[in-house]
């Protein structure tokens, strides 16, 4: 049987859970969005660092607050590795089918915790266990997903579903006002120009 939600590995991995640890996610992303300054010197690096301790900052927070009870907290470091219920998980900004070597990589707190949580027989125990953040140009979250890999290979791949109607234009960003521009000169080429001048 091929399984194909989170839950289906293990029961801690509920819908609501995988949400709402994608929003503090989403929206700390978003916060760096719109704190970019690209004439004070931001760039790229400096967006996906900034995005990146946002929602870190959040999920530490929550973990802090006890806002949720069954999120944890096994690396708090740069490298953030946060359990949802007893499943360790980490984030990455990328394709959910194109992780990098560093997405792949898992510590041994990871792996140790991958053990008490999962049955030594449990397919489950094998998957390191990601949140893709897949982002446009500008930097702003199109999609989240909730991977389970295997290597190279996205064994699991599930879309988080996010609240569409929070998101017109960017995730978290309201659409932009519409431009009006003059109407555009259209008309047929004169051949013998274009001769003219390209001889």
């Amino acid at each position: 049987m091929s399984k194909t939600y989170p839950w289906e590995y293990h029961g801690d991995l509920t819908e609501d859970r995988i949400v709402a640890v994608a929003r503090m996610i989403v929206d700390g992303r978003q916060a760096a969005v719109e704190l970019f300054d690209e004439e004070n010197g931001d760039n790229g690096w400096t967006l996906g660092c900034r995005a990146f301790q946002f929602g870190r900052a959040r999920i530490l927070r929550a973990v802090d607050e006890g806002a949720y009870d069954w999120l944890g907290v096994v690396d708090r470091s740069l490298q953030l590795i946060f359990t949802i219920g007893e499943v360790p998980l980490r984030i990455y900004r990328g394709e959910a089918e194109e992780p990098t070597d560093r997405t792949m990589r898992q510590s041994l707190p990871e792996l140790r915790q991958l053990g008490f949580s999962f049955d030594d027989c449990d397919e489950g125990r094998e998957l390191a266990y990601r949140l893709a953040i897949e982002t446009d140009v500008d930097g702003s979250v199109i999609s989240v997903k909730f991977v389970g890999l295997r290597g190279e290979t996205a064994i699991l791949n599930w879309d988080v579903p996010l609240d569409s109607r929070r998101f017109s234009g960017a995730i978290g960003r309201p659409a932009s006002e519409s431009v009006e521009l003059e109407a555009p000169a259209v008309g047929v080429r004169d051949r013998e120009d274009e001769t003219k001048t390209s001889g």
